[in-house]
Formats: C-alpha cells, sequence, structure tokens
C-alpha cells in the first residue's frame, strides 16, 4: 500500500477571474498522465476536493475463503462470517472437511436465517459459496430504516394485542419476525460500514456528513435491540397465557406508552426536530419513574415490567440520536 504524501501549493489567480494550482508531477507521471488529460475534482461533504484522473469506478467484488475446522464453535464462525459480509466482501467461500458437512450446514442454516440476500449459490462436498444477492445500494439507507421502524412497531403492537388478547397465535408471530428485524439490522450496519468506505458517496445515502453515521448506527441498533424485548415479552407471556394467568391493567398500559413513545422517537429520527425530541425525552423519563415506582413481586410481572422499561430506555437512545444528528447538521450548515 503506498503511502499518503503531503503537497502543498499556492493559489494562483490567471486573469481576473480564474484560480489555478498545480498538480504534483510526479503525479501525473505515475498515472500516465500529459498535456491535454481530463482530471476531475470531486467536492466533498466536509469541503475538501478529490482529484482523480478518471470517473470514480464500480466497487470492486471482493472475495474471501474460510476453513471450518473441527473444534470451531459454530456461533462463532457465524459472527466471523458476517463481519465479512459487512466488511464488504460479497462472495465469501466456507470450506470444511465432507466430516464436517452436518456442521457446516447448521452454519449454513444460521447465516441465511440471520442475512438478507446472503445465500449458497454454489456449493460442493466440502464447500458453500455464499454470494451477496442484495447489494446494499439497492435500498436507500433511509427506506431501510423506515422498514425497520414498520416491522418493529408491528412486534410491539402484536406483543400488546396478543398479551391483551391472550392470543398465543399472534405471540407465536412476534417470536418469527425477530429475524425479519435482525436481517434489516444487517442490512444498514452494512450501509453504514459501505458509506464511511466510500465517503465521496456520503450524500448519496441521505446524510449531510460523516459525523451522523454513529448515531444512525446507534439508532438502528436500538431498534433492534427493542425488537429483542418485543420477543423476550412474547415468550414470557406465552408462558403466563399456559399456566392460565391474565396480564393486569397496569402492565398493558404501560406497554401501550412504551409503544407510543417508540413510535415518537423513531419518527422524530426522519423529522429530526430536535424541541420535539426534548419534549419525548421527558415523556419517556416520566414513564421509566412510573415503572420503577411500582412495586411488584410477582417475578412474572418483573420479567414484563424490566423489559418495558429496556424499550423506554433504548427509545431514549434514539432521541438521543435525534439531537446529536439535528446539531451535526446545524453545525455543518453554518460552516459552509
Amino acid at each position: 500500500m503506498r503511502m499518503s504524501k503531503l503537497y502543498i501549493r499556492n493559489l494562483q489567480l490567471t486573469g481576473n477571474a480564474t484560480y489555478t494550482v498545480s498538480v504534483p508531477k510526479e503525479w501525473v507521471k505515475m498515472l500516465g498522465l500529459d498535456k491535454g488529460s481530463k482530471i476531475y475534482l470531486e467536492e466533498m461533504p466536509d469541503g475538501s476536493l478529490r482529484i482523480y484522473s478518471n470517473p470514480a469506478k464500480e466497487t470492486p467484488t471482493l472475495s474471501k475463503e474460510m476453513e471450518l475446522g473441527r473444534g470451531d464453535d459454530v456461533e462463532s464462525f457465524v459472527r466471523r462470517i458476517i463481519a465479512a459480509y459487512l466488511a464488504g466482501f460479497s462472495i465469501v467461500t466456507l470450506k470444511f472437511d465432507p466430516e464436517l458437512r452436518d456442521l457446516a450446514i447448521s452454519v449454513r442454516r444460521m447465516l441465511e436465517s440471520s442475512v438478507l440476500g446472503f445465500d449458497v449459490l454454489r456449493e460442493s462436498k466440502s464447500e458453500f459459496t455464499f454470494y451477496t444477492v442484495i447489494d446494499e445500494d439497492s435500498m436507500k439507507l433511509s427506506d431501510a430504516l423506515a422498514k425497520l421502524r414498520e416491522d418493529t412497531h408491528y412486534m410491539l403492537e402484536d406483543t400488546h394485542s396478543g398479551m391483551r388478547n391472550l392470543d398465543q397465535n399472534v405471540l407465536r408471530g412476534v417470536i418469527e419476525q425477530d429475524q425479519i428485524v435482525d436481517k434489516l439490522y444487517l442490512l444498514i450496519t452494512k450501509q453504514i460500514t459501505s458509506m464511511l468506505m466510500r465517503p465521496f458517496k456520503i450524500k448519496d445515502y441521505g446524510l449531510e456528513s460523516a459525523a451522523e453515521a454513529p448515531h444512525i448506527f446507534l439508532a438502528a441498533r436500538s431498534m433492534e435491540r427493542i425488537s429483542d424485548h418485543a420477543v423476550l415479552l412474547a415468550k414470557e407471556s406465552l408462558d403466563m397465557i399456559s399456566e392460565g394467568r391474565e396480564f393486569p391493567d397496569w402492565i398493558l398500559g404501560e406497554l401501550r406508552e412504551s409503544i407510543d413513545l417508540f413510535d415518537s422517537s423513531t419518527r422524530l429520527l426522519f423529522e429530526l426536530d430536535q424541541w420535539e425530541a426534548d419534549e419525548v425525552a421527558r415523556r419517556i423519563n416520566e414513564a421509566i419513574r412510573s415503572l420503577k415506582g411500582r412495586s411488584v413481586s410477582d417475578s412474572w410481572l418483573q420479567i414484563l415490567a424490566n423489559s418495558i422499561e429496556r424499550v423506554l430506555g433504548y427509545s431514549m437512545n434514539i432521541i438521543e440520536a435525534v439531537i446529536d444528528i439535528s446539531l451535526i447538521r446545524e453545525a455543518v450548515k453554518q460552516s459552509e
């Protein structure tokens, strides 16, 4: 890898209106350019200029081979392959001894149930080759976030409905829906990673600067965590219903309030109204205090109340992301 070099040039005024700056002779020779060759200047979100001799090419296809061994833990191995997927490797070949095929199949099933559009398109007795069949650019970041928000909302709503109506089928559906949310979260993580690896594409993703990226990730991560607690609420509720238990009005009311606050916090992620965000944050704090102020001796209800509190806490994380992004955009605007 070539080391970066710093060149310093003085800005020159040609005539009365044109500013010019010379480019390094070494750079010209390295790229085989000559008098009359075209070069391109691209304004970056931070005000800097990117200079190159040819229009930006498509992102290269990256591939990686990974070998499954006898002592490998399936979940750990799956995490490594997902990390490769997130890093931009669009082709990952899983190699294994034919005697370990059952183990490899377990890895394959976990990956195909966890990652959107990452499927085995070529296989042999000792290899599975995963291909990214859905490019991260095929869905806008804002659309992926909106879909994540929508699916998480319906998981919470169905949990509330299943508890209120003692409907076990609805609650089982919540548990099954979690895989879709996980896939969307990983897609968003991949989009953010790809964006940061290609800073000249930031505005194509709907962001004003790279500084927004960690806050978008925090919001997406918080929604994924909220979906996990919807699953936990559904599972505990199924156990309670099987024992002939019903749910007190106060727990249904607290869950209803947490859903409304989740909806408000995630809506503001798209509207970026920091003043309304302050009001939603106040309401979240009130709801958390209300839960903490209850004396709950029933162990099942304690678990439900704890998960509802976590939903509120993660909604607060989203509100903080809203405020952070709002102020980042204000700072970027003032610096233009």
